[in-house]
């Protein structure tokens, strides 16, 4: 296989890592482009791709392309390949662009599956929902399902469902963090010195990923097993409860599925 990655940042560059780190394709087998040329070389270099001076010219070899520019530029992007892109498998991890529309820009030529990974793929962490479209085919599902298996889990879902994937496990990350950076703030007021308090917090965070993964017991009741009455736990998830907290990250949430909704409307 040959794949061709249009869009030198950060989703492409963390997937592009992960596929070497697995072993799934040699550096030689991938070449990306940007809007920029010079972000191209850029990222080709650190990453140890081929960089190509257009999107045209990556797509040229490749079997499968990966559509990993910003969602205002995607159907721009592929209208312009529509004959660059007959007979071929195009991947988009792009939110909020439909996968009718992607065909449509191609003028019915490509293939389409759409892709919802997170960005830790890049440590072979990462989770990924696909869906198909109905221009794909049994093998192309296989196919992506085996790239983004490689870093990490998949799920199949439905076009549908992509919006809220997108919100829970594209945005989510960022929101943990957010929280991360509270916590260990937390320490740092208490005395911690910054990096104790970091790898303390990143240690809170992963031990209750683990919990919830490991155990397959619900957030909640896991929660609960934590939880002594009127002990230090219970103090300080009082203040997050009162002050709205549950409710505050589930409107952040829904914020982010609404933005996606949004995109493949005005675009």
């Amino acid at each position: 296989m040959k794949y061709a990655v249009l869009g030198a940042g950060n989703m492409g560059g963390a997937l592009i890592r992960g596929m070497i780190s697995a072993g799934i394709a040699r550096a030689d087998d991938i070449a990306i482009s940007s809007s920029t040329p010079s972000s191209s070389k850029k990222s080709a270099l650190s990453l140890g791709v081929q960089s190509c001076a257009s999107n045209t010219e990556a797509v040229a070899g490749a079997n499968m392309i990966f559509l990993c520019v910003k969602p205002a530029q995607a159907l721009g992007v592929v209208s312009s390949l529509a004959g660059e892109l007959d007979g071929k498998l195009l991947v988009s991890i792009v939110a909020g662009i439909r996968s009718e529309d992607l065909h449509r820009s191609t003028l019915g030529s490509a293939r389409i599956l759409r892709a919802m990974p997170n960005t830790a793929v890049r440590i072979r962490k990462g989770v990924t929902a696909i869906a198909p479209h109905r221009s794909s085919f049994i093998e192309d599902f296989k196919l992506v399902r085996q790239v983004f298996s490689s870093v990490g889990s998949v799920l199949e879902v439905t076009e549908e469902s992509l919006d809220i994937v997108t919100a829970v496990s594209g945005s989510g990350p960022a929101f943990a963090l957010l929280m991360l950076e509270s916590l260990a703030q937390g320490g740092i007021d208490g005395g911690l010195d910054s990096d104790a308090a970091t790898i303390f917090a990143a240690g809170a965070m992963a031990a209750a990923a683990a919990l919830v993964t490991e155990t397959g017991e619900a957030p909640s009741v896991l929660r609960k097993q934590i939880t002594s009455p009127s002990g230090t736990t219970a103090a300080g998830l009082g203040v997050l409860e009162s002050s709205n907290f549950p409710s505050i990250v589930r409107e952040a949430v829904r914020a982010a599925r609404d933005r996606s909704v949004e995109l493949s409307k005005t675009l």
